[in-house]
């Protein structure tokens, strides 16, 4: 294994995505925390938070997803040495990320309740997820914000800055919800809403600390004020040519989501709230593949700016190695000990039961998950974004929602099905990109010879 031989490329990669792991799994830690300190509440208020979280996430991480033409360009600058050009996109991505912030929040506080109507939910769960859609909403615009901010970070290198915000807030949400939602330390008991307010102060807090980071310029990229009123066009459009099938593959795999959230919840109250367990559990497994998909982004794309197809060859496949290795890890875990994971998030025998044979399941997916994540992340970095976008929509909607529906609504199967689908569409995604992988067209187009 190259992760074994190369010394230097093994320490770049685990500089880059040793962070950004943290990141993600402090990040996601946000959703963990207010589903296990809620899940305390019932099966209700647990369905209520997972179902708030999943919209408000869908739409800031749907958004968030142009950033990655903001992290390509800025590794593609750092490969180069090109600095001014470096500036230029950080300018260009926080006037991009204020807009769409603010369409975030005003369609968020307009039509969450046209949004929660399309999943059908019990009269409880829907007013308690309003609640927890009112409050998130409002800071919708310094959400977006701080995370375009990490992308920017990241595609320089500096994902211990994005890294050293999360490990804060999320301290601050953890004591947030401990106090809001039981009422301790003389505050009063808000329950559902208090979890909502404990993850808008930590993301309230994440951007004041992101801001100062960039506008102090300690991670080595900072923002020019001058660059504010020298926006031009062209370069808003080469961050939106490269985001754009990325925030396409991300909303078709959120609508795929929420699509699939409204089929579960016809199975019942108690399928979907341990369907979200699992989910979530699953979710932390995730994390080392998408800290790797960085790593795998961003070191392709400083080799493609510096022109070295060697190192970017090298990267691609360290970071792929690295990535199968700790995800399989997971999946050993899950496979063995379900019961005691499913047990962190409920204390009701029945949720435990069904999340842990879930989650057993989600063990078989963990080394496809590891390796579509790292090569989409590497197909990425190289420029091409479109093929992620392609391989996503194809089986997004050619294969797993209908089978899903197929499932559910026709054969009313059970939810074991369900997820055996979501086994084969990872299964399957990984053999397309392991051809892509093998074939290097993809080297050859980001560094054509000259």
């Amino acid at each position: 294994m190259i992760i074994f031989r190369n010394i230097l490329l093994r320490k770049q990669i685990i500089t880059i995505a040793g962070p950004a792991i943290v990141e993600m799994v402090m990040y996601m830690l946000i959703g963990v925390v207010d589903i296990a300190i809620v899940g305390r509440l019932g099966p209700e208020a647990l369905a209520a938070v997972s179902l708030g979280a999943e919209i408000f996430f869908a739409i800031i991480l749907l958004l968030e997803a142009l950033a990655i033409g903001s992290t390509i360009l800025v590794a593609q600058g750092k490969g180069a040495n090109r600095q001014a050009s470096i500036d230029q996109i950080i300018a260009h991505t926080m006037i991009m990320a204020l807009t769409l912030g603010l369409a975030a929040a005003f369609l968020g506080l307009g039509y969450s309740s046209q949004l929660l109507n399309l999943f059908s939910v019990e009269a409880s769960v829907y007013q308690q997820a309003y609640s927890y859609l009112m409050i998130t909403f409002k800071i919708a615009p310094l959400a977006l914000i701080l995370y375009m901010v990490h992308a920017l970070f990241r595609g320089y290198g500096r994902t211990d800055i994005p890294m050293i915000i999360a490990v804060i807030t999320n301290i601050f949400n953890v004591v947030g919800d401990y106090v809001l939602v039981y009422g301790k330390w003389g505050f009063p008991s808000l329950g559902v809403s208090g979890a909502a307010w404990a993850t808008a102060g930590a993301h309230i807090l994440g951007f004041v600390i992101a801001m100062w980071f960039l506008l102090s310029g300690r991670g080595g990229i900072s923002l020019k004020l001058s660059f504010l009123f020298d926006l031009k066009p062209k370069v808003f459009a080469k961050i939106v040519r490269l985001g754009f099938p990325t925030m396409m593959e991300q909303l078709f795999q959120t609508v795929s989501h929420l699509i699939s959230i409204y089929l579960l919840v016809y199975m019942g109250t108690l399928v979907f709230a341990c369907h979200q367990v699992a989910i979530t559990v699953e979710s932390i497994s995730y994390m080392p593949g998408f800290g790797l998909a960085i790593a795998a982004t961003t070191l392709v794309g400083q080799a493609v700016g510096a022109r070295d197809k060697k190192a970017l060859s090298e990267a691609a496949r360290g970071c792929l190695e690295f990535a199968i290795l700790l995800m399989g890890f997971f999946g050993v875990i899950f496979a063995l000990i379900p019961y005691q994971v499913a047990a962190i998030f409920s204390n009701d025998a029945e949720v435990i039961n069904l999340s842990a044979w879930l989650i057993r399941l989600a063990s078989l997916e963990q080394i496809t998950v590891a390796i579509s994540m790292v090569i989409g992340g590497a197909l990425k970095g190289s420029g091409d974004t479109r093929t992620p976008f392609l391989i996503s929509l194809f089986f997004t909607w050619i294969f797993r929602l209908p089978l899903i529906y197929l499932i559910i609504r026709v054969l009313h199967w059970g939810i074991t099905l369900v997820w055996l689908v979501f086994i084969l569409d990872w299964f399957f995604k990984t053999v397309i990109y392991l051809i892509i992988y093998r074939r290097r067209g993809w080297i050859e187009r980001a560094l054509p010879e000259q």
